[in-house]
């Protein structure tokens, strides 16, 4: 994309014309600002379904397939958008559950806002021959399963990892070199 160069005399007409240029340009700032932040919360949940595979987090498909692109609103200069779950298991996929959690936990910062506690709850039991936590889980399947439960498997914190090493690149293509 070339570069434009906006320039005026020192006349009114003149300098009314820049301030329109000044204002077209502003506009188009803004709204490539909206259009990266739309690009790379698209790339995110691409990114995000490879990370849940990658992991070995893919249990009954309904995670990965509950990832999306979602709009949360306007700014001066552009627009938020977000990767997003609607699965209500994603948090214990994240950041683990159970003794297994306990002991392959989270191993990043935690996000601001949020604690994690392993092996708490009503229906947690202590295994004593094992040595470990337990409990079981009414399945879809209407049978009752047992789980000592699952390490974390952090893959939003990883899907950002991925998306600050390709943010150059996107804001290239979206603003020109």
């Amino acid at each position: 994309m070339a570069k434009k160069t906006l320039s005026a005399t020192l006349s009114v007409s003149s300098i009314k014309s820049l301030q329109k240029e000044l204002e077209k340009y502003k506009d188009s700032l803004t709204y490539k600002c909206r259009l990266l932040a739309e690009k790379l919360s698209k790339r995110g949940v691409e990114v995000a379904r490879v990370q849940i595979a990658d992991l070995d987090a893919i249990f009954t498909g309904e995670l990965i397939q509950s990832l999306h692109s979602e709009y949360k609103g306007s700014t001066k200069f552009g627009a938020i958008f977000a990767v997003v779950t609607d699965s209500q298991h994603a948090a214990y996929v994240c950041f683990g559950t159970g003794w297994r959690g306990k002991n392959t936990p989270y191993p990043y910062p935690l996000p601001e806002g949020v604690s994690w506690d392993y092996n708490t709850g009503k229906t947690i039991r202590y295994n004593a021959v094992k040595g470990t936590y337990y409990w079981f889980y009414p399945g879809k399947d209407g049978q009752w399963h047992y789980t000592e439960g699952m390490p974390a498997r952090p893959f939003m914190y990883l899907t950002s990892l991925e998306l600050q090493k390709e943010v150059v690149k996107i804001s290239k293509e979206v603003f020109g070199d």
